[in-house]
């Protein structure tokens, strides 16, 4: 294994380890609402509002706030730092390049949303809840810069369904309940991010090259 598929590995492992937790974290800290905690019709922020009481039209209430913002810290930064050990895997295109610079900003975003409750600083929150979309743009982009592969097709489908979650949850988001809307939005990216950190970790007979992911689709 060469020096860049070591890298590749290791980010594909912190990917894997960043989906892990926070889906984890997710379960573990809905399950200990009272209300209960609704996957359809509240937010996913709602599990990190630090206070109880009526917010954006639901009852919140989260005991375990605490660990769901932190859960959200930790996938942001891991989100970054496979992003920088697996950037060399790319095709070396600039729409490529773009994709791996807004995945960044999605991860950054991200580590935002954990740092910055939604009933504590919603503005700020809201300007890091844009790493759902950001992070279906870069998907596509990535998705069309590996096109002819079948992680990059897969990447295609994956951004369109995020895109289509992101616009449902904008403008009608009771077709699916907010909570849906969202989920829509964001677990394409996570789904994706689970199965590219996967693919890194597999053994490639053939050389490394620019085009890893020829290799690994």
């Amino acid at each position: 294994m060469t020096k860049a598929e070591k890298r590749a590995a290791v980010g594909g492992f912190l990917w894997i380890v960043a989906v892990v937790q926070y889906f984890v974290a997710q379960v573990a800290v809905a399950s200990q609402w009272r209300t209960p905690y609704s996957w359809w019709d509240n937010y996913i922020s709602d599990l990190g509002n630090t206070a109880c009481g009526r917010f954006m039209g639901n009852y919140v209430c989260s005991p375990l706030a605490g660990a769901m913002n932190a859960s959200f810290i930790i996938a942001g930064l891991l989100t970054v730092a496979g992003v920088g050990l697996m950037g060399s895997v790319w095709p070396p295109t600039s729409m490529a390049s773009l994709g791996v610079l807004l995945w960044i900003l999605a991860g950054a975003g991200q580590v935002l949303v954990g740092a910055a409750p939604e009933n504590e600083d919603l503005p700020l929150h809201l300007i890091g809840a844009l790493n759902l979309p950001v992070g279906s743009v870069a998907i596509l982009l990535l998705g069309l810069a590996s096109r002819r592969t079948g992680l990059g097709l897969f990447g295609i489908v994956l951004a369109v369904v995020g895109l289509v979650g992101t616009t449902l949850s904008i403008f009608a988001p009771d077709l699916v309940g907010v909570g849906g809307a969202e989920r829509l939005a964001g677990y394409p990216g996570d789904l994706w991010l689970l199965v590219v950190g996967a693919a890194a970790l597999l053994p490639r007979p053939e050389p490394a090259s620019a085009e890893v992911l020829t290799k690994m689709a």
